[in-house]
């Protein structure tokens, strides 16, 4: 019987992946200020981390929302990015949600936002400011991320609102349904993809439009910042230029900063290999930019509204692209 082997191509990524989990587990257990497993969701397993950089107070908070196709991966997967944060004196909190089939796109949201709700209860415990905080997510967390402050129902479920909140930040995210619908197809043909069958799932088809951020753009969104590979396979850079420009069509301060030769997972695996990773870079700065003011009142000079906003950075990535 011949035996199927794994694509070389993916050999590289996969032994990064091996390498992220060894620093997570070596980080978890040694780093003092980390506190985790904390349970904020009550009734549901779905515990949250919290790594301060010290043990001073009043530091700017990123609540990052983590990925995995809804389905996979835990909250300590992502420790690398916590720890690649301490040196910029961030708070860092990386919930868990209830991963699909258990739960579907709504209640990861909700999850999301709990959490966004428990860490404005909470974070001055751990040295953060509840006043200065950035809500982000990468892939699937991304998506989460968005829905959980743009729509709505979400925080006002927990008695918050957008305007409380700091800014965004959305990495390697699908934001329209629709459109990565017509991707999938694209790949697939009538048979679809593996993605479409997941889509299909948690989603649903009649439910596109509702699972999908780019339907509520407005004015007063928080600053957000969009990061995209320009190879990415799963999610495709088309749909950060179209949802960055519907931002600013809709007069949001939206920023899109373009990783050039990165796939969809390659600028979260870099924080394994690189101490000031990009995306490190990326996040400090804009943290740091958008908490020098309370919400609300925002520079509108930090983020121009009315103007097209593109970086575009160049990767050294050795592994190979998705």
């Amino acid at each position: 019987m011949t035996k199927t082997l794994l694509n070389p191509r993916k050999w590289p990524r996969l032994l990064k992946m091996r390498k992220a989990w060894r620093i997570a587990n070596e980080f978890r257990s040694m780093y003092e200020q980390a506190t985790l497993d904390i349970p904020f969701y009550p009734g549901r397993d779905v515990p949250l981390d919290v790594y301060s950089p010290d043990e001073n107070s009043g530091h700017p908070v990123l609540v990052f929302i983590h990925g995995g196709g809804w389905s996979r991966y835990t909250k300590a997967l992502f420790a690398p990015l916590a720890m690649r944060l301490m040196t910029d004196g961030l708070v860092v909190v990386v919930p868990d949600h209830t991963p699909y089939p258990e739960a579907h796109y709504q209640d990861m949201a909700d999850e999301s936002a709990a959490a966004v709700h428990w860490t404005m209860e909470n974070i001055e415990q751990y040295g953060g400011d509840p006043n200065r905080v950035v809500v982000a997510g990468h892939s699937s967390g991304g998506h989460l991320a968005a829905l959980s402050v743009m729509d709505p129902k979400f925080l006002d479920a927990y008695g918050r609102t957008k305007d409380e909140l700091c800014g965004l930040m959305i990495l390697s995210s699908g934001c329209d349904y629709y459109a990565q619908w017509a991707f999938e197809l694209g790949k697939g043909g009538p048979d679809g993809t593996e993605l479409m069958e997941l889509i299909i799932g948690l989603i649903g088809p009649d439910h596109l439009a509702e699972a999908s951020p780019i339907n509520y753009v407005q004015a007063d969104l928080p600053p957000i910042m969009i990061v995209h590979g320009d190879r990415d396979k799963t999610a495709p850079v088309s749909e950060a230029y179209r949802f960055h420009a519907a931002l600013q069509e809709a007069g949001a301060q939206s920023e899109l900063k373009i990783h050039q030769g990165q796939g969809h997972s390659e600028i979260m695996l870099d924080i394994v290999d690189q101490e000031r990773a990009q995306l490190v870079v990326d996040i400090a700065e804009f943290v740091h930019r958008v908490t020098q003011n309370p919400p609300n009142t925002i520079d509108e000079t930090l983020l121009p509204a009315h103007q097209t906003h593109i970086q575009l950075h160049e990767s050294h990535a050795m592994i190979a692209h998705e």
